[in-house]
């Protein structure tokens, strides 16, 4: 991400939000983004600035690209969070255009950039950039699939009777690849949330002059409708003027009916104090904040006074270790510690070194194997596929998928109309089994040929 470090200021917050959306919620917020319900705090005539990073354009548009993903996926319920629903802006001072340190483009897309590594790009799918309202703020849709790599599972077993007793022993299964949703895997607890937080700060806002909020934070967001419920309780309280009450005598009343009059001191009443009424209405939205902010500091001071008491109780092991020693002992000891530490450093330096070669050396392994089997493949004809059991098959034809020199062999595959596009059989494929019910066993399954035993294993 590019760097445009700036000083942040006391109050420049950065702002991350995170929501978790099933069907009957994505919508609602859909609607919302790409303003195809009303939006009252949304400007109209700056509507038209609004712009996507995705070709997702429409509620409908996203609907498609979400099912899209989905098919991937191995685990999708009615009730399944679908999607995750980022917002991303900063205080509306801090933005360039009121004198702020911030550009919202580069700020947005450094922020776009942080979610498609949190996520993978081909998982975010909606991306879109509102400049209708007061402040800029980035809208970003993310599907949560996780990919879980194949394993293996030992569990512990029946694996029969002996001397009339069931005896129980560990057996290892193969878990194999799969693709899971999973809102829970990135934003599931609690202190995941605060990390989200924080890895925001270091890597989008700091650079663009903003800065992490207040950790052990107890605020709460108040959504948009909450603002307005307040703001219209406060005007429909106060701003209720009626024909009855205006109804006067007098020479000036009698130039306008009570129903015309009643219209000119509402409008009045709106123009000069409803800034007034408003601020009043949404008071309590502040009394609340200001708790919040109390609860907040009250939070971090119980959080740094146990890391004082952790650190006094450390100093003071430390200080009986250490008593009675002269100077030039203390000072030995420091020095084997040091060396000590150095020791451990270079052990653990070694050990990721070993692991790492380790790895690559299993890596060359798999590898070389695969190219074995991708040579063998190449001289498969169609119909020895078929004679395969179903999970060889299978296997062979997710490998023909996987690399692009089985390209011309999974043509020739699919070409002879005997394999589904997963590799399963199809009706003229299972045809050909039943008619080779008498194939020779002896034959090689690979070639359709004689049994070669240099090809055997």
């Amino acid at each position: 991400m590019a760097a445009h470090t700036k000083r942040s200021t006391t109050r420049n917050n950065a702002i991350i939000r995170a929501t978790k959306l099933n069907c009957r919620k994505v919508g609602a917020s859909a609607a919302h983004t790409w303003r195809t319900m009303p939006v009252p705090h949304a400007d109209e005539t700056r509507t038209h600035l609004n712009y996507d990073w995705r070709p997702v354009s429409s509620p409908k548009a996203l609907r498609a690209a979400i099912h899209e993903r989905l098919q991937l996926a191995d685990n999708v319920s009615t009730d399944s969070v679908l999607t995750i629903e980022y917002v991303i802006t900063g205080p509306h001072e801090a933005f360039a255009e009121q004198g702020g340190p911030v550009r919202w483009k580069a700020y947005f897309h450094d922020a776009l950039g942080f979610l498609e590594a949190r996520h993978g790009a081909d998982n975010i799918v909606g991306a879109n950039v509102q400049l209708d309202e007061k402040t800029p703020h980035l809208v970003v849709y993310a599907v949560p699939l996780v990919h879980y790599p194949a394993t293996t599972r030992t569990r512990n077993v029946i694996q029969g009777k002996q001397n009339g007793e069931w005896v129980r022993g560990s057996q290892t299964f193969d878990v194999p690849a799969r693709t899971a949703l999973s809102a829970s895997y990135f934003m599931g607890r609690r202190d995941q949330l605060r990390e989200l937080q924080t890895m925001f700060a270091n890597e989008v806002a700091i650079p663009h002059g903003l800065r992490r909020g207040l950790h052990h934070s107890a605020a709460t967001h108040v959504t948009t409708k909450q603002y307005h419920q307040a703001l219209t309780r406060g005007l429909a309280e106060q701003l209720s003027l009626s024909p009855d009450d205006l109804a006067r005598q007098g020479l000036l009343w009698s130039r306008e009916s009570p129903e015309e009059h009643a219209a000119r001191v509402s409008d009045f009443v709106v123009e000069h104090y409803a800034p007034t009424v408003a601020r009043a209405a949404t008071a309590d939205l502040d009394r609340r904040r200001a708790d919040e902010m109390e609860e907040a500091a009250r939070r971090t001071e119980n959080a740094l006074e146990e890391e004082r008491k952790s650190h006094r109780q450390t100093r003071e092991r430390l200080t009986g270790l250490v008593g009675g020693l002269s100077e030039e002992q203390v000072t030995k000891i420091r020095g084997f510690a040091q060396k000590c530490r150095e020791k451990r450093r270079e052990a653990e330096k070694n050990s990721k070194r070993e692991e790492a070669q380790r790895h690559a050396a299993e890596h060359a392994e798999r590898q070389r194997r695969e190219d074995e089997r991708a040579a063998q493949l190449r001289r498969l004809t169609p119909e020895a596929l078929a004679r395969l059991e179903n999970d060889k098959r299978v296997a062979a034809w997710r490998l023909a998928v996987k690399r692009d020199d089985l390209e011309a062999t999974l043509d020739t595959w699919a070409a002879s109309g005997l394999f589904e596009v997963n590799g399963t059989l199809t009706p003229k494929g299972r045809d050909l089994i039943k008619k080779d019910t008498q194939t020779d066993t002896s034959s090689n399954p690979w070639t359709g040929q004689p049994a070669n035993p240099l090809l055997r294993r």
